[in-house]
């Protein structure tokens, strides 16, 4: 028995290592031909040895019948290690995603004379990254979706990360700034530097697994503000002790506050007012009522028409309410043909106090008109007319077609709110006239209770 050489102890050694390994590993000439082939690649494709071996190497390309060995194979022949990664199809027709690394099979003389192939299956890598990318994407939209902006601090070596979302928030393009606490403490508002180096020490001092959190108002390179919610958690991993967080942006419910505390504040202011409207009113009543009944018919018809100005001023968001929707709110339930009520004039708002004021001086006028005057009979009119004058807008009610008007005995409350109530809102004069024809009140309302001119 001969000992073998050094040569062929090599070459087994090889072939054993080929035969063993987990990737399909073959060979192929220098016309891209199959030469040799392993196990695995019998696994890895289904082609069994025989099948394989003599096949051009476009037996295992996606498309076979566009298929010509191609640049990266030429590089090998020049004598080139290439690795690259791309798709190559089984017997069965399916795809499957491998890494390739190839290199040239030298002859003793060194010539070229064949490549070396290993195939490794990467299917379930490379699937795992598209699951962590899409996972990735799915994270950075609920970021800023919700805009929070997660952040991480070492506390060992001073490492700072930052996500992209806290960029954002910062109002810097990633990359633009490099990530560091005093980077981040100069977009904090001066009020909340205390807050923030208060909390930061706290971090240092806390216990792994302790949670914090503190509002800060930041202040962006382009002089805008915001608020965000700063959340962190103190955690100790492999006796490492790191910070993590997220900024959460608050800067809507901020103003959500805000609104609701000024809203609250306009409510109580206009509450009392209202509620010294009604006390006025009651107490003027009563004074010149005659009977009980009498109080109640007239007391109640006046708190309807406060209630009509304010259900007006309501549906606008107490922006103001239209002149032409308060006068048909407080006449149409005195008539019921709107033709009997004739109107001229600009679309005009006004603000909410001479709204209400406004609103119970027609009430007066219609309550008068369809009890002694215009509105008292089928055939009478009300004629009410507006238009600007120079720095008002005067406004005039004139009963047409009723019965002939008669002095009267004494003067009521009626006609102190239609003549000193309109004078001490509207800051003029305001004129009620008796004439044979029919009443006849105006008035001049000044354009500061004015909110604009009607859309």
């Amino acid at each position: 028995m001969t000992e073998s050489s050094p040569t062929e102890q090599t070459n087994a050694l090889l072939a054993a290592v080929v035969a063993s390994s987990m990737d399909a590993v073959f060979s192929i000439d220098t016309n891209a031909r199959i030469q040799t082939w392993n196990s695995a690649a019998e696994q890895l494709y289904g082609y069994m040895a025989a099948e394989a071996i003599g096949q051009s190497l476009k037996l295992l390309a996606p498309d076979p019948t566009n298929y010509a060995p191609g640049e990266r194979f030429l590089r090998v022949l020049q004598g080139e290690q290439i690795y690259f990664e791309t798709s190559r199809r089984r017997k069965d027709g399916s795809l499957v995603e491998v890494g390739i690394s190839s290199g040239p099979i030298r002859d003793p003389s060194g010539n070229v004379v064949g490549v070396s192939v290993v195939h490794r299956d990467i299917s379930e890598r490379k699937r795992s990254e598209r699951d962590l990318h899409e996972i990735h994407q799915w994270l950075e939209m609920a970021q800023e979706a919700g805009d929070v902006a997660p952040w991480a601090y070492d506390s060992e070596t001073g490492e700072v990360r930052w996500t992209k979302q806290l960029y954002r928030q910062l109002g810097y393009a990633p990359g633009e700034v490099t990530p560091s606490l005093s980077t981040f403490r100069e977009r904090v508002h001066p009020d909340n530097q205390v807050r923030l180096a208060d909390i930061r020490e706290k971090e240092k001092k806390a216990e792994p697994g302790t949670q914090l959190q503190v509002e800060l108002r930041l202040l962006r390179p382009n002089a805008s503000s915001s608020w965000i919610e700063r959340r962190s958690r103190v955690v100790e991993h492999q006796g490492r002790r790191h910070i993590t967080g997220v900024n959460v942006d608050i800067t809507q419910r901020k103003k959500q506050e805000d609104n609701l505390r000024f809203i609250m504040d306009e409510l109580s202011h206009r509450t009392k007012n209202l509620l010294s409207v009604v006390q006025a009113m009651a107490s003027q009543t009563a004074r010149y009522s005659e009977s009980y009944s009498d109080f109640e018919e007239r007391f109640l018809g006046r708190i309807r028409a406060l209630s009509q100005s304010h259900d007006l001023l309501v549906s606008q968001n107490w922006s103001g309410a239209p002149l032409l929707e308060l006068i048909f709110a407080q006449l149409m339930p005195f008539v019921e043909d709107q033709a009997r009520i004739q109107t001229t004039g600009p679309s005009i708002s006004l603000r909410a106090q001479a709204a209400q004021s406004l609103g119970i001086i027609l009430h007066e006028l219609a309550t008068n008109a369809s009890k002694y005057g215009a509105l008292s009979v089928p055939a009478g009119k009300i004629m009410i007319r507006w238009d600007f004058v120079p720095k008002s807008v005067r406004l005039s009610w004139r009963e047409r077609d009723g019965p002939a008007v008669k002095s009267p005995t004494h003067f009521g409350f009626g006609r102190t709110i239609l003549e000193r109530m309109a004078g001490d809102m509207f800051g003029g004069t305001a004129k009620l006239e008796l004439l044979p024809t029919g009443a006849h009140w105006s008035a001049s309302i000044p354009q500061s209770l004015i909110v604009k001119p009607a859309a």
